[in-house]
C-alpha cells in the first residue's frame, strides 16, 4: 500500500502557545493585588468564553475536513491497491494460458531424449537389405559401401531447415511476448504516474485551503488580540485612577490615630504602619534580654545533660571492655579443652586402627573367597 506522509500544520503548536498565554495573563490576574481587590471584570469572563466557544466551533469544522480529506485519501490508495492487483493477476493468467497452449513437453526439442514411448515409436533392428543401421558383424554392409549418401544428406539438411525455422519461430514468440509484457508494464507505470500526480494535486489543493484557514484563523486572533489589549489598557487606566483617588482619601495619607491597631488589640495593620512608638522599642528591648537569659538557662542545662550522658558512656565502654576480656578468656579456655580432646581421641583412634590392622584382621582374602560369589541364581 502507498503510504502518503502528510506535513502537520502548525497549528497545535499556536493553540498550545495560546493556552500558555491565557495561563500566564489568568497568574497576573490572580496575583495582582488591584485585581484581587477591586473583583472580577465580568465583561471580560463573557468575552473569553465566547471566543473559547468560536474556537471549539472552528475546531471541529478543521477536525471534519480532515477526517473526510483522509477518507478521501485512503479511497484513492485502496482503488490504487486494487487495479495493481487485478493488473498482476491479469498478467500471471496470460503466461500460465500461454504456457500450457504453446509450451507443452512434447513440443520441445528434446523432447524424443526423454519420450518414455521412444521404444514403441523406434523402427526394428532391420528393416531391409539397405537399411544403414546394419553394422559389419551383420555382414548386411561393408566398409566403403554408401549408397544413402545422398539421401542421408538430404534428409540431414533438411532437418537442419526445420531445426532452424522452429528457432526463428520460437525466438520472434519470445520477443513478441517480452515486448508485450513490457508494454504492458509501461501502461501500468504510466497509470500509477496519473494516479500518483493526481493525489499530489489533491493534496496540494487541501494544503493551500488549510494554509486559507490558518490565515483567516490567524487574522482572527491578531483581531481578538488587538481588541482584549485595548481593553487591558481602558481596564488597567480606570484601575490607576480608582488606585489614586484611593490613595488620596485613604486613612493612611491622612494619619490618623491608632489606625495600624486592629480592634484595639496588639496586631496592627502592615500596610498602614509606619514605626514603633518608644514605649513599644522599650517593651521589644525587655523581651529581647528576657530571652537572652532564658537561652543562656538552656544552654546551661544542655551542657550539664552532656556530662551526664559523657560520664555515663564512659561506664558502659569500661563495662563492655570488661565483657569482651571475659569473653576472650573463656574461648581460649575453651579451645585448650578442645586441642586436648582432639589429642585424646586421635590417640585413641590410631589405638582402634592398630588393633584393627594388626589383631582383628590378620589374614588377607584369597581367590576362594572372591569365587564364591555369582555362582549361582540366587
Amino acid at each position: 500500500m502507498y503510504r502518503v506522509e502528510i506535513p502537520l500544520p502548525n497549528l497545535q503548536q499556536a493553540a498550545i502557545k495560546r493556552r500558555q498565554k491565557l495561563d500566564e495573563e489568568r497568574k497576573k490576574r490572580i496575583f495582582d493585588p488591584k485585581t484581587r481587590v477591586f473583583g472580577i471584570d465580568v465583561k471580560a469572563l463573557d468575552e473569553q468564553l465566547r471566543i473559547k466557544t468560536e474556537i471549539k466551533h472552528f475546531d471541529q469544522e478543521r477536525d471534519a475536513a480532515y477526517h473526510k480529506y483522509n477518507n478521501y485519501t485512503n479511497q484513492i490508495l485502496t482503488l490504487m491497491d486494487d487495479q495493481t492487483a487485478q493488473a498482476r493477476r491479469t498478467h500471471l493468467q496470460k503466461m500460465n494460458d500461454f504456457r500450457a497452449a504453446h509450451q507443452t513437453p512434447e513440443k520441445g526439442r528434446d523432447f524424443d531424449l526423454i519420450d518414455p514411448q521412444a521404444r514403441l515409436k523406434d523402427l526394428p533392428a532391420r528393416v531391409g537389405d539397405d537399411d544403414p543401421r546394419c553394422g559389419v558383424s551383420g555382414l548386411q554392409k561393408f566398409e566403403g559401401e554408401d549408397l544413402e549418401v545422398r539421401g542421408r544428406s538430404k534428409e540431414q539438411k533438411e532437418q537442419m531447415r526445420v531445426w532452424v525455422q522452429k528457432q526463428m519461430w520460437e525466438k520472434r514468440q519470445r520477443e513478441e511476448m517480452e515486448a508485450e509484457v513490457k508494454r504492458k508494464y509501461e501502461v501500468y507505470q504510466k497509470n500509477v504516474g496519473l494516479k500518483a500526480t493526481a493525489l499530489q494535486n489533491a493534496m496540494r489543493d487541501a494544503k493551500l485551503e488549510q494554509n486559507r484557514i490558518d490565515n483567516e484563523y490567524n487574522q482572527y486572533l491578531a483581531a481578538l488580540k488587538k481588541q482584549r489589549e485595548h481593553d487591558d489598557r481602558e481596564r488597567e487606566l480606570q484601575q490607576n485612577m480608582q488606585e489614586i483617588l484611593s490613595s488620596v482619601n485613604g486613612i493612611f495619607l491622612t494619619e490618623t490615630p491608632d489606625v495600624t491597631n486592629i480592634k484595639g488589640g496588639h496586631k496592627i495593620r502592615v500596610d498602614l504602619f509606619k514605626g514603633i512608638t518608644p514605649e513599644q522599642k522599650e517593651e521589644a528591648l525587655r523581651i529581647q534580654a528576657y530571652q537572652r537569659e532564658e537561652n543562656e538557662r538552656k544552654r546551661d542545662a544542655k551542657r550539664a545533660d552532656e556530662a551526664r550522658y559523657a560520664l555515663q558512656q564512659a561506664a558502659t565502654n569500661r563495662a563492655l571492655i570488661l565483657l569482651e576480656r571475659e569473653k576472650e578468656r573463656k574461648a581460649k579456655e575453651l579451645a585448650v579443652q578442645i586441642r586436648e580432646e582432639n589429642i585424646r581421641k586421635a590417640s585413641e583412634d590410631r589405638k582402634r586402627q592398630n588393633y584393627i590392622d594388626k589383631v582383628l584382621y590378620t589374614n588377607p582374602p584369597t581367590n576362594a573367597y572372591f569365587e564364591q560369589f555369582n555362582t549361582t541364581s540366587r
